[in-house]
């Protein structure tokens, strides 16, 4: 295999499916970039049995052929050379890389245990790239972090005939989205591990349009494409919880306030307390009042402006739980609805965090910690 390439466009091309190799392989070969020489075009592609990357480029292709290559070296390699051009050679069990007087020789990979990548599945419907990535960056941050439940750390899509909704949970938090889509209804729930559903997110946030294909099979996959650039994979099995029901339908006691200048307040309150340990908020007429709970090292308080409709309310959350909340609010003020809880009338029930005045489909739903006394 032998062929000449543009340095921007292979590292492009490149930096994009290295993006989504797993940080931990299987195997050492699913660590490597499978490069193939055809014609006029270069593909580049990764696969770990889970997830696959595939982008491919025009090229100045003078001997056909395959190889595998360290992923994240060649990244780096092909990132720094000097030259405009790159021209990549691959002789028996190495790998030549030259881009004017820079000189490289890798080893390449065994692809003897190398799986086969799969398709693509054809394109199911349409959405904006930006708008995705909006989408999953205000829900993935409510999916939990733990394996023990496989399910709770995936992000759902499901669609209609003009919306997709995404909704994540960690069982304390619920955010959910919708967005514009342009496909079929979707009957069933597909479930995409959140690790590699961001990472999809940020890959095409700057494409305008992506198209979305669902396939079954051995292995249910979901495939996302834009332009030569695809992305497929595996989803989760299990049934996620019917956490939307959990929703207020209405919340006639809440408080309005700065978005900005609550998550500044949080951050600076929540300096005098341990990752896990919540901060309490009262809220009265005319403001809020953030104190630290608990820490025998130092004490902080802070008052934000607020408004308020319906009673003073005093609320115990965690501080990295409402700024993850207030991070996807798009709008300079927030409403924070407060809800009983049906259990217990004594104890607060789920705050839901919403923007004021925002064309967004998006809520949060934090469920508070039991109030210290």
């Amino acid at each position: 295999m032998k062929f000449q390439a543009d340095r921007d466009i292979l590292t492009d091309a490149i930096s994009f499916v290295v993006r989504l190799v797993s940080p931990r392989p299987q195997l050492p070969q699913l660590s490597g970039v499978v490069i193939e020489a055809n014609g006029k075009e270069v593909t580049l592609s990764v696969f770990d049995y889970e997830v696959s990357a595939k982008a491919t480029i025009s090229a100045n292709v003078e001997k056909p052929g395959k190889v595998l290559i360290q992923a994240k070296l060649l990244a780096d390699i092909i990132s720094k050379l000097p030259s405009e051009s790159v021209s990549i050679d691959h002789l028996e069990s190495r790998v030549q890389i030259n881009s004017g007087s820079s000189k490289f020789s890798l080893s390449a990979m065994s692809m003897s245990e190398y799986p086969v990548t799969p398709q693509t599945p054809a394109g199911t419907g349409k959405v904006s790239g930006e708008l995705f990535a909006d989408a999953i960056n205000q829900v993935s941050v409510a999916a939990s972090r733990e394996e023990v439940t496989p399910v709770l750390t995936a992000v759902m899509i499901s669609a209609n005939s003009k919306e997709l909704s995404l909704i994540a949970t960690d069982r304390f938090r619920v955010a959910t989205r919708t967005i514009a889509w342009q496909g079929p209804s979707s009957e069933k729930e597909i479930l995409i591990p959140s690790r590699v559903v961001g990472e999809i997110a940020k890959t095409f946030a700057h494409e305008k349009e992506i198209s979305i294909g669902f396939a079954e099979g051995d292995k249910e996959i979901i495939g996302f494409s834009s332009g030569s650039k695809s992305v497929t994979t595996s989803t989760i099995k299990g049934k996620y919880p019917a956490v939307l029901s959990l929703f207020p339908t209405d919340t006639p006691h809440f408080a309005v306030a700065n978005t900005a200048d609550l998550i500044s307040a949080t951050k600076r309150v929540g300096l005098v307390v341990d990752r896990d340990k919540p901060l309490r908020y009262k809220f009265t007429a005319s403001e809020v009042t953030l104190e630290s709970i608990g820490s025998d090292v130092a004490d902080a308080t802070e008052q934000v402006a607020c408004s308020l409709t319906g009673e003073e309310n005093i609320v115990s959350l965690k501080p990295q739980y409402l700024i993850d909340a207030l991070s996807g609010v798009d709008t300079e003020m927030v409403s924070l609805g407060f809800t009983s809880n049906p259990n217990n009338p004594n104890k607060p029930g789920p705050v839901l965090v919403s923007p004021i005045g925002s064309s967004q489909q998006y809520k949060y739903l934090l469920q508070p910690n039991l109030l210290v006394s």
